[in-house]
């Protein structure tokens, strides 16, 4: 039944009576269950401080559920959650930036709601780690950035390449050559009596984190052009401002995210990017259909041949009316099929799709909010199982036409999902869902509160552990059933049993705090 006791301690329904009756079971998972739960009373949460391990007062400390007061003091840690949860005062925060820990002193200074002033005292931490910690916290005094950018460790420039108001100047000495003058330390000598030998790594470390800043001037990329470091690379062959040349460099990287970065990007030269179309990788040639400057002609033909995601395109979102046209007359379905994903679509072209004859504009059609519900069916009638996932998904559709669906002996695994979890889903139908072999299906069956109550009762004793946590988690669980299962979990009800004997067997079962939290 501890899955079941899960359920309930998910279920937003559960009463505030039952609550402490949780709590009693003295498990560990149940009452960080509990502790997640959205809207959570004051004496909740002292009632989960008081039963609960070190490690569920740090987490109801830290997302800020107890008020400062009521922190306990004897908690390990309690100053650093306390300011991390946002309820200590900023004296608080001044002790914990001053804590001998470095551990600490590291976690205050990424904190992004930590008053500047802490953040600008841990900038001249002695500990490196602290002050690139500081350094890359968006709240430091950017006015601190070009003492940081001479810091010895590289690590700290590191950090400070990566703020968001670095000086695009100060980037470029970065990029230049890590900064002068050269650090004396870095993150492989950290912590050591000697200096490394060399630091050219940390610096390289440091050249490639300001060349990956949007702020950068390009000028400088030009020595990472062909650079083996594709994660920066692809980064800066993204951008809007990179002249003709490097992007045309830039086409020819050997890594297909590079090559697929420069074909997404909309100041690609047109030779470059119909070049890029018949790129050998298919993420290359994707990412041309994504460009938004890309040709209709080139997008037409991409798609003729290539997969490409549900997402809105960014040409087709763009697309003025004769465009649209052009492309709802493709003889080529996924063309057609590219409107469907439009996010603003005129509803004579949703009629046009909804009436297209091939599935895979059908599938992408169905889930149109434009659509009503004699369409919809038009469409299963049309189309058969193949559309019945999309279908379903649809906000609207209507319960007689799920049922149909989910009756069907050809339904998918996929739209059995999509009817399970849909508000609109009888009970009726939900006992199909029950009744198949997907899990998942299963699954969003008992947690619908449409399924009724004796099919609710049946699946919430059922075998299958996860099973009955869904079940238990459903809103629609009375709160008689709530009871009977939190009492079979914790032994109490037995025949011969007194009320007395049955706490003290839930006492017996609880772990001690001071056994928990060790």
């Amino acid at each position: 039944m501890r899955d079941a006791l899960l359920g309930l301690a998910d279920n937003p329904a559960l009463p505030a009576g039952l609550f402490a009756r949780l709590m009693a079971s003295g498990d560990d998972e149940v009452q960080y269950t509990l502790a997640t739960r959205e809207r959570l009373t004051p004496s909740q949460v002292r009632s989960l401080l008081a039963d609960g391990d070190a490690s569920l007062t740090c987490l109801l400390v830290r997302s800020g559920l107890v008020p400062w007061p009521d922190v306990p003091r004897d908690h390990p840690g309690w100053l650093l959650d306390a300011v991390l949860g946002g309820v200590a005062p900023a004296a608080g925060w001044r002790e914990a930036a001053a804590d001998p820990d470095a551990g600490v002193r590291q976690e205050v200074a990424c904190a992004l709601d930590a008053p500047v002033e802490v953040i600008a005292s841990l900038a001249h931490d002695p500990d490196p780690r602290v002050v690139a910690d500081a350094a890359g916290n968006p709240r430091l005094p950017p006015e601190l950035l070009p003492d940081l950018a001479r810091h010895p460790s590289s690590v700290v420039r590191q950090a400070v390449a990566g703020h968001e108001a670095v000086p695009p100047a100060l980037l470029a000495a970065l990029l230049a050559d890590g900064g002068q003058p050269a650090p004396s330390r870095c993150g492989a000598c950290h912590g050591r009596d000697r200096e490394c030998a060399d630091h050219a790594p940390g610096i390289r470390r440091v050249r490639l984190a300001a060349a990956g800043h949007p702020a950068v001037p390009y000028e400088g990329l030009a020595a990472f052009l062909d650079a083996p470091e594709t994660w920066t690379v692809a980064t800066f062959a993204a951008r809007p401002d990179l002249p003709a040349d490097f992007l045309t460099r830039l086409a020819a990287h050997p890594s297909d995210d590079v090559r697929a970065a420069v074909a997404a990007n909309a100041a690609v030269p047109e030779d470059v990017l119909r070049a890029l179309a018949a790129d050998p990788a298919n993420e290359v040639r994707r990412a041309v259909a994504e460009n938004p400057a890309v040709p209709l002609d080139l997008l037409i033909a991409v798609a003729a041949h290539e997969r490409l995601p549900t997402e809105p395109a960014p040409r087709v979102e763009s697309a003025g009316e004769s465009e649209l046209r052009t492309l709802a007359r493709s003889r080529v379905a996924q063309v057609r099929a590219l409107i469907a994903d439009r996010t603003h679509l005129p509803a004579r072209l949703a009629e046009q799709l909804a009436c297209d004859p091939d599935i895979a504009v059908a599938r992408r059609i169905a889930a149109r909010p434009e659509l009503d519900p004699e369409r919809l069916a038009a469409l299963v009638e049309r189309h058969g199982p193949p559309v019945f996932a999309a279908v379903a998904s649809h906000p609207g559709c209507p319960a007689a036409l799920l049922h149909r669906m989910a009756a069907d002996p050809a339904v998918t695994r996929r739209a059995m999902r999509e009817i399970a979890r849909h508000p609109a889903t009888r009970s009726e139908t939900l006992l199909l869902c029950l009744a198949g072999q997907d899990r998942a299906a299963r699954h969003h069956a008992a947690a619908n509160p449409a399924l009724a109550l004796s099919a609710l009762e049946t699946v919430i004793d059922a075998a299958d552990s996860s099973l009955a946590r869904a079940a238990a988690s459903n809103p629609a669980l009375p709160e008689a059933t709530m009871e009977r299962v939190i009492a079979r979990s914790l032994g109490e009800g037995r025949p011969g049993t007194p009320p007395a004997d049955r706490a003290a067997h839930t006492d017996q079962r609880r772990p001690s705090r001071d056994r928990r939290g060790q």
